[in-house]
């Protein structure tokens, strides 16, 4: 699933580096718009082989991308209509944790909170899930649409390495993901365009 295809390359879609923090819009329009081209030039920056960087992601803007350009993604490119339920959702840092959190409207202004513990193992990048819950009342797994988003991302990234191919071929590859107060923080590298082998 692409919320983390298109949340690495939107978390995966929603980075931007520490020298632009504090420069974004007010406005969610805007600051998502923002947002996402800050990503396109991290991502894309020229860098030397295999030298680490970083960025700092600020959950504010993450979310100003889920409710503003995510949906445009879906609508110029129907294939990532799956996500459509992502826009609704909203993300927050703490100590080790991210937040997934979903207004359940429908039975008022319920929020349903899923804790989440990113980590890199082998190479792979594993999403830890904690219990859910509704304030502070633990509910039941199936209880939120988030269920099914959550779970298509852990097969997704179960399949594969923690990185993702640029347009020019060269890859970006997960390091490290760590969560503080209000910030995520992700640490990578930027790999070469992989040489195809030569035909015996």
């Amino acid at each position: 699933m692409v919320l983390v295809g298109a949340a690495l390359a939107a978390l995966v879609l929603a980075a931007m580096p520490p020298r632009l923090r504090g420069r974004l819009p007010l406005d969610p329009v805007a600051r998502g718009e923002a947002f996402e081209q800050a990503l396109a030039a991290a991502l894309t920056q020229i860098r030397p082989a295999g030298e680490e960087w970083a960025i700092a992601i600020d959950p504010t803007d993450f979310n100003a991308w889920l409710a503003t350009r995510l949906p445009k993604w879906i609508e110029h490119d129907p294939t990532l209509a799956s996500l459509a339920p992502a826009c609704a959702l909203r993300f927050a840092a703490m100590a080790d944790e991210l937040l997934v959190e979903q207004e359940e409207s429908a039975r008022g202004a319920i929020l349903f909170t899923v804790p989440l513990t990113p980590t890199i193992v082998d190479g792979r990048l594993q999403l830890i899930i904690g219990t859910a819950r509704i304030g502070r009342l633990p509910v039941p797994w199936s209880a939120s649409a988030i269920t099914m988003l959550l779970e298509g991302a852990l097969e997704q990234l179960a399949s594969g390495p923690a990185q993702f191919r640029l347009s020019d071929g060269r890859r970006v590859e997960v390091r490290e993901v760590a969560c503080t107060s209000r910030q995520i923080r992700l640490l990578f590298t930027t790999l070469p365009a992989a040489v195809p082998s030569a035909s015996p």
